[in-house]
């Protein structure tokens, strides 16, 4: 039996996008679900020695609570290859799986290049489109069975997931922007798919969704040119849902035709999705609340003056036109900043710590005003408080001058907060414009029914807060279990407030702040509680017939003013106050059982169950200072990057085998690919670590790296795939100029066939091997690849629609691109080292050269005019070969095409001009 968790600490994981170094990120995800895994509830006999060392951990940082600390991976945002990984490591976390073996199998195995090109490996279907170098479909089949094949026990890793999987939709949503007096039509690009597992209420992670997942995790993936943008509509027939509609944006009649493609077109770094969130979930623990963001692309770090600090300078680099639209059309969008994601961070932070500090003196202060003798009196809440106006309580109840500031803005932000329910059960985003439509209905219903001061007809406001309050009770409740954490921290507890007593409690307290947050989060589905769905439909298209002309008043006035008049239509008003007046009184309903369980389980400590009584006159204190802000949990958010320039062992971003090629090298080989997912292992633990152990000393830090690396180098190079590992290690170390003893002995062992050598621990690979990556892909199989990429690049061209780009050239210039795309491509191809078109071409040309020779030769033995022929055969075949063969050493990297080029464009300019110089001369001399 597991000991009880005592603490946590809850991350949101940011995944960026990469290309090939998806493979690096692998391996951080993998050690992201170890982490979780290690310290979950599961018994230490259910984990691997790995996962282990992070349950030894996480009872280390448990601190004077004892137990242990839950890791808890409940956000994660991901975009291109990152989405691709977010998307399986947020399954695996649903569905409690072992590991993610899966993955890296289809990274390893699967993601190489000679499966992804796009020929069906040679055989080209002449009638089919050719869209993309690489092979869309294969890859959503890839993508597929490797989604299905995640799976688990069934018991999940967190209580509730969210995943964010960022795309493009290339032809764009027209969005309109409502303006004074009139309106514009915007295309909105960016798109998220959104999946979110709650337990026992919500579950987007089912094998019927694995499809749906497939689809996300392809369309951000969609990099231009190397993989075709993807419709809903291209799914395989058996693929295709139309229960996931519910997954595109509301009212998107044509989202089987949308066309998707690379999230990171807009969105390279999405931190939003989970900067939003985070501070609306909660921890179940008293815990702490961490930011991880994967960037496999570190920018460089500038250079500074060792002594001073600042900045060297740079020289200025020239750019021309054509860096100049390169930097704008992909380069400069693709590089975002951080810097106001992290700001966004920082101020949310800020604004925790004042609150906790403002908290903190008004405690004080109560304790001063006590030693004084001046206790300060306050009254209980009125029991009559929902009969009462605000006269009434300004007046007598020991509320003063400011309880009317304070009461506004509750009556405010509950308008709000229901707006945002309304909205939900319609369908809409809280912070769409169809919700600011709505909320001027709303308050049109609460000026109808509610008023501050007593009026005939009209109920008081407070009764309006105490049906629809959802803040004040959030709040409250949040309150209530910080007293908890703090008592629990503390070294002395007075009795009766025993440990196992406050833990009872803060669990308690955590089952009604999950009930409470479900009554502000209701699905679509819910609305049928409240109206029937031919009256839903009625009331939304009546609703709808005036929004245009509200959004586009000039003043919030005018706007309140139409909405008001669009809420008092007989086929409006009464089905708006049915549906709200039974909303009202559920939730009043759910309010007052909670209330009730809140004190039966508080009913043993009572200076607690005071905390809570009394959280009324705190409110009046706290809550101006925090209106405006989203803030709701009280955990400030500390962040952390994982990233191969932060690794101890080697920081240089050049050990990934996949950085080359453009960021396409772990397609070309495997040894490249399981190198890469080895550094995300290595780079993934120690960042985990120093994100868990951010506030202890280096030494600590670095003593719990070391197992768990030595570890993981255990795993990598263990049994037969880890020799094969191991050998491609050996294979770079013996191509290095300095060849160690260490290196020689491993060597020697292998060729004896001797099993037991040296274990690969961590101090023979920092020493040996940390600088070292495996040897890249040979010559002849990149001149294959190259060659088959030539042929796709030509059909590419060919295939281009008329009404695309070419429309913009014109027949005649679109006919040459065709002809000129297939020409070079056919040239590279003959060209290619190693091709048969390359072997095919040097046989015709040997023999064309021995054909000039001869004919050459034999005409000026005879004195014939054919000897002409036969050296312009001779010369024409000798420059032929010599640009395939300089062109086919430049594509295996031994030779400078540049240089062997100016010398054959030489060659026929001084053969022009020479050309020039006869025809002139003649004309002149006759």
């Amino acid at each position: 039996m597991v000991e009880e968790a005592t603490g946590e600490v809850r991350f949101a994981v940011v995944l960026y996008g990469g290309v090939s170094l998806a493979i690096y990120m692998n391996g951080i995800a993998q050690e992201l679900l170890r982490m979780v895994r290690g310290s979950s509830n599961l018994p230490d006999t259910a984990l691997d020695e790995g996962e282990r060392i992070y349950r030894d951990l996480s009872r280390a940082l448990a601190g004077p609570r004892g137990g242990r600390k839950r890791f808890v991976i409940d956000i994660i945002s991901g975009t291109s290859a990152g989405g691709i990984n977010g998307v399986a490591l947020a399954k695996a976390l649903v569905v409690g799986s072992r590991d993610m073996a899966v993955l890296r199998k289809a990274w390893t195995v699967d993601a190489d290049i000679d499966k992804l090109l796009n020929d069906g490996a040679g055989t080209l279907n002449p009638f089919a489109p050719t869209e993309s170098l690489l092979d869309g479909a294969h890859m959503y089949d890839v993508l597929l069975e490797t989604i299905a094949a995640i799976r688990g026990d069934d018991q999940p890793l967190a209580e509730m997931v969210d995943l964010f999987v960022t795309a493009t939709d290339l032809r764009g949503v027209p969005a309109p922007i409502h303006l004074t007096g009139a309106r514009l039509e915007e295309k909105v690009h960016k798109t998220v798919f959104h999946f979110a597992f709650e337990q026992e209420r919500h579950n987007d992670f089912t094998p019927d969704n694995d499809a749906m997942l497939a689809f996300a995790a392809r369309c951000t993936s969609s990099f231009p040119v190397a993989f075709p943008p993807m419709r809903f509509a291209d799914m395989p027939h058996g693929a295709k849902d139309q229960a996931f509609s519910r997954f595109f944006r509301k009212g998107l009649a044509d989202y089987d035709q949308r066309i998707y493609a690379d999230g990171g077109y807009l969105d390279n770094r999405p931190f939003s999705h989970a900067i939003d969130l985070i501070p609306f979930r909660p921890t179940t623990l008293p815990g702490e609340r961490k930011l991880l963001f994967v960037d496999p692309f570190p920018a460089p770090r500038p250079e500074r003056d060792e002594r001073t600090g600042v900045l060297r300078p740079q020289p200025p680099e020239p750019v021309d036109f054509l860096q100049n639209a390169r930097l704008a059309a992909s380069t400069l969008p693709r590089t975002e900043v951080i810097r106001d994601d992290i700001r966004t961070i920082t101020r949310m932070n800020n604004r925790l710590e004042r609150l906790g500090t403002l908290q903190a003196r008004w405690k004080q202060d109560k304790g001063h005003i006590h030693r004084s003798a001046h206790e300060q009196q306050l009254r209980e809440k009125p029991r009559d408080l929902t009969e009462l106006d605000l006269a009434d309580l300004l007046t007598g109840r020991d509320y003063g001058d400011s309880y009317a500031l304070y009461h506004h803005l509750r009556v405010y932000d509950t308008t709000d907060s229901l707006t945002a329910i309304v909205a939900r059960l319609a369908g809409y985003a809280p912070d769409s414009d169809e919700a600011l439509y709505l909320r001027q209905i709303l308050r049109a219903w609460r000026d109808r029914h509610f008023s501050a001061y007593r009026e005939d007809g009209r109920e008081t406001e407070n009764a309006f807060l105490s049906r629809y309050d959802i803040g004040f009770r959030l709040r409250r409740l949040i309150h209530l279990r910080r007293q908890i954490d703090d008592r629990l921290d503390a070294d002395n507890l007075p009795a009766p407030q025993s440990p196992a007593l406050l833990r009872a409690a803060r669990k308690l307290v955590e089952r009604e702040l999950v009930a409470v947050r479900r009554l502000a989060d209701p699905r679509e589905a819910d609305a049928a509680k409240l109206l029937t769905p031919d009256e839903i439909a009625r009331l939304t298209a009546e609703i709808a017939a005036h929004y245009s002309e509200a959004m586009q008043q000039p003043t919030l006035e005018k706007r309140y003013g139409l909405a008001r008049r669009v809420y008092e239509q007989p086929a409006i008003r009464p089905l708006v106050d049915r549906a709200l007046r039974q909303l009202g009184t559920d939730m009043r309903r759910e309010f007052d059982k909670g209330s009730a369980r809140i004190r039966e389980g508080l009913h043993d400590l009572p200076d607690i169950l005071a905390d809570y009584e009394d959280f009324h006159w705190h409110d009046v204190m706290t809550y101006p200072f925090l209106e405006g802000s989203d803030v709701q949990e009280h955990a400030q958010v500390e962040v952390f990057r994982i990233s191969p320039a932060d690794s101890a062992l080697n920081p240089r971003p050049a050990k990934l085998a996949g950085i080359a090629v453009g960021a396409f090298g772990g397609f070309l080989n495997r040894d490249w690919r399981e190198h890469d997912i080895l550094w995300g292992r290595l780079d993934g633990a120690e960042r985990i670590v120093a994100a868990l152990m951010s506030d202890r000393p280096s030494e600590e830090r670095r003593l719990w790296t070391d197992r768990l690396q030595n570890r993981i180098l255990a795993e990598e190079y263990a049994d037969k795939p880890g020799q094969t590992r191991r050998l491609a290690l050996l294979k770079a170390k013996l191509r290095d100029a300095q060849i160690d003893e260490d290196a020689f002995e491993d060597t020697a062992a292998r060729a004896l066939g001797v099993k037991d050598a040296p274990a690969l621990d961590l101090g023979r690979f920092r020493d040996n091997y940390s600088e070292l990556k495996p040897i890249g892909p040979r010559a002849p199989q990149i001149a294959g690849w190259s060659s088959r990429s030539m042929a796709i690049l030509s059909r590419m061209i060919d295939d281009l629609p008329d009404d695309g780009i070419l429309g913009m050239l014109g027949a005649r210039a679109a006919a040459a691109l065709r002809a000129g795309g297939g020409l070079i491509s056919g040239f590279t191809r003959f060209a290619m080292p190693g091709s048969y078109r390359r072997m095919v071409a040097d046989k015709l040309l040997y023999l064309a050269m021995f054909a000039g020779l001869l004919v050459g030769f034999l005409g000026w033995w005879t004195g014939s005019d054919i000897a002409r022929a036969g050296w312009l055969v001779l010369v024409l075949s000798v420059a032929v070969w010599l640009v395939l063969y300089s062109f086919g050493r430049w594509l295996r990297g031994r030779g400078t095409l540049p240089q062997a080029l100016r010398w054959f464009l030489g060659l026929i300019a001084i053969g022009l001009m020479a050309t020039g110089l006869v025809t002139v001369a003649k004309s002149l001399l006759g």
